[in-house]
């Protein structure tokens, strides 16, 4: 039989899994809200509705609306940087001659698996707040800096487009992400499903195919 001691550390853990839980919950409800209506368009009240947790959670866990969404973005900014972290040290083992390819690969794939990421950067890409400054220095600068730096190196070894490498990073972006933000749209022009595997890897290889002038070295 469990002790008094036993039982207490149990229930602790127990309401810590819990609150971890809803946590959860909350913090995908907010990336969903906030990415498709945008912050002010967002209410908490909605957001408790949709994460399908009692009234003033969001309050008790995060304090207030700002502090949700800078937890919110936070998480999805920490996946991305260990999906992508991790694609970028596989891409330096590739040869120097290919790495631009295989990161335009992997970032599309990212971008099928996340696509809330672009629909958040649009909504607060359009106004320079307090919001944008947070993601801009969480993330987004960090990120943008290392794409120009791939895409320099790929410059230098004649396998890159002719553009500079700012441009390059908003072309990458759009043509990486425009046609799972749209999803629902692509699929009612074409009647595919653009998140299906095939069609994924179908588009990973047309965007490298457009941006390097190496083609497939699979």
């Amino acid at each position: 039989m469990q002790n008094a001691a036993q039982i207490t550390t149990t229930h602790c853990e127990h309401k810590l899994r819990d609150a971890d839980a809803t946590k959860l919950k909350l913090v995908n409800a907010a990336l969903l809200a906030f990415s498709t209506r945008g912050y002010d368009a967002s209410s908490t009240r909605s957001i408790e509705t949709e994460a399908g947790v009692k009234r003033g959670l969001i309050n008790y866990h995060y304090g207030s609306k700002e502090a949700l969404w800078k937890a919110a973005a936070d998480h999805l900014m920490s996946m991305t940087e260990r999906d992508l972290g991790t694609a970028l040290e596989t891409v330096k083992q590739m040869d120097e001659d290919a790495r631009l390819y295989f990161f335009v690969r992997a970032y599309v794939a990212f971008c099928a698996k996340h696509p809330e990421l672009n629909r958040l950067m649009i909504q607060e890409g359009m106004a320079h707040d307090w919001r944008l400054a947070w993601l801009l220095e969480r993330s987004v600068r960090p990120w943008y800096e290392q794409v120009c730096r791939i895409f320099n190196q790929a410059a230098e070894l004649g396998v890159a487009p002719k553009m500079d490498d700012h441009h390059f990073y908003y072309a990458l972006t759009g043509a990486a992400t425009l046609i799972f933000s749209n999803a629902a749209e692509a699929r009612a022009l074409s009647g595919k499903n653009p998140l299906d595997p095939d069609a994924v890897e179908a588009h990973a290889n047309a965007v490298a195919d457009l941006f390097t002038s190496i083609r497939n070295p699979i």
